[in-house]
């Protein structure tokens, strides 16, 4: 491809993301960054902390599309630095700076990256952790090559954790409008995730991650398109140690639009690390 189909063909792919074992969704919806993100820091004082995962994935679906398949791996590091604290006893924030890429083995018209700073409000409301979250983020084609559009997402999220014997659920509900300075990346969505983990011992376990996206666009050539994308993964996990963890996952993801050519499907296997300090 030439660099405006690989810009085309890139900013398909980033107007409806998608992939269950991509580190991203990884790092939002895990049971561990489910624990994570619900623990307020223990101390009034600011706590600095580093998160993120580093995954080498193969897809048989790597440019998202419903008749193009093209199978190949890539690597995709995802780390985000952030800065915890309360602004009153029962309100805790934070401030973060997140980038993450994707660089494929082959298909070198997927590679993408993203770069992003946010800041969150976080409180308890009958007993689920609550947060308004607002996003300033810069996507790119290629690896951090070309940028293709600035978005400014606000969302609104509810997270909660159980624990049954050996088995934790943790539901996660998220709604956000995104603007942009490309109408046809502006739109309202809907995520509603379940991270389950049913430890075997101290350090094993299966981890599985079921999850729901509904986008309604609403800007120029887009506006009226509704896609909804369903995702489930299954994994095992080993806690190298506190901090660090090994999943080996495999995933399965299907888009259906009611714009045909935008539907495909997605099978993703790879290894991910793990990581917050």
């Amino acid at each position: 491809m030439g660099a405006e189909m690989r810009k085309l063909a890139i900013l398909l792919a980033l107007l409806c993301p998608a992939i269950g074992i991509n580190g991203a969704w990884a790092a939002d919806y895990s049971v561990a960054a489910q624990k994570a993100e619900n623990a307020p820091p223990p101390l009034l004082t600011p706590t600095f902390s580093a998160v993120g995962t580093l995954s080498a994935t193969w897809t048989d679906n790597a440019l998202f599309s419903r008749d193009n398949r093209r199978g190949d791996g890539f690597l995709e590091p995802d780390i985000t630095l952030r800065m915890d604290g309360w602004l009153t006893p029962d309100l805790a924030y934070r401030l973060y700076v997140r980038t993450e890429l994707e660089t494929f083995s082959r298909e070198k018209d997927a590679n993408a990256a993203f770069a992003l700073w946010g800041a969150r409000l976080t409180r308890n409301v009958a007993g689920w952790s609550a947060s308004v979250i607002y996003e300033n983020r810069y996507q790119f084609a290629g690896v951090y090559d070309e940028r293709l559009f600035t978005a400014h997402d606000i969302k609104g999220a509810l997270a909660n954790s159980y624990t049954f014997g050996t088995v934790t659920l943790s539901p996660f509900v998220q709604g956000r409008y995104r603007f942009a300075d490309l109408l046809e990346a502006e739109y309202a969505r809907l995520d509603l995730a379940l991270g389950i983990e049913a430890a075997l011992n101290e350090r094993w376990s299966i981890v599985s991650e079921p999850f729901f996206e509904a986008y309604w666009f609403t800007g120029s050539l887009n506006s009226g398109r509704a896609d909804q994308i369903y995702s489930v993964s299954l994994g095992l996990k080993y806690n190298i140690t506190r901090n660090v963890s090994l999943v080996a996952m495999i995933a399965y993801e299907q888009r259906f639009s009611n714009v045909d050519d935008r539907q495909y499907r997605s099978l993703d296997i790879g290894p991910k690390l793990n990581f917050a300090f």
